[in-house]
């Protein structure tokens, strides 16, 4: 004898009620897919290599936005630089880097899983939406998914350049947050490490 769905699995197929475990099965599979690599050369990386990285990468990603944010869309998601000369702010609207911290924090972001520092660290926050009707829990589905797309666009696009990336989600965030200076209403979700694969020579922009 068959037995017909019940109302809540019918009304709810993806179990989106809770989605703070939807957010994290996303991270999750991030995780799986780029794992962590030892094999990122140090050596820096043009300043040319990583401009065209965030503008077609990071920049020219399309991601999701809220229909319930009035005024300008939001993503639920910010993009920080980590490099050796300090740490910006990304803007995807306008491709622009802003100092946020002259601080080198690579060491920090290796202070948990020991990895080798990369040249090129991108640390993707959930955003709290401000000034709309969208509530913390609201974004954490969006940002989930749209830090998901753009590992998944960055990775793409190392695969072409002869990079290598690798999500990495071990990360001292109370540490890296205030040395960043994160905003009140943002959450460390998990880091990106780029460079060259180890043995590959660099080259000059």
């Amino acid at each position: 004898m068959e037995t017909s769905p019940s109302p809540g699995l019918l009304a709810d197929p993806l179990n989106l009620r809770n989605r703070k475990l939807v957010a994290a099965k996303v991270l999750v599979d991030i995780l799986r897919r780029f794992p962590a690599t030892r094999r990122i050369s140090p050596i820096e990386l043009p300043i040319g290599d990583v401009a065209r990285l965030l503008h077609a990468a990071v920049g020219g990603a399309a991601l999701e936005t809220s229909p319930e944010q009035s005024g300008s869309s939001t993503e639920g998601i910010g993009v920080y630089v980590a490099l050796a000369c300090g740490t910006y702010r990304y803007d995807r609207c306008t491709r622009l880097l802003s100092m946020v911290s002259p601080l080198d924090i690579r060491v920090q972001l290796s202070a948990l899983d020991q990895l080798p520092l990369a040249p090129l660290n991108l640390l993707y926050v959930a955003c709290t939406a401000q000034g709309g009707c969208l509530r913390a829990e609201d974004t954490t589905v969006l940002s989930a998914l749209n830090t998901a797309a753009l590992c998944e666009h960055v990775d793409r696009f190392c695969k072409m350049q002869g990079l290598v990336a690798a999500a990495r989600g071990w990360l001292a965030r109370n540490l890296l947050s205030a040395s960043v200076g994160m905003a009140g209403g943002e959450y460390l979700l998990l880091a990106q490490s780029i460079g060259r694969p180890q043995g590959v020579p660099g080259r000059s922009a």
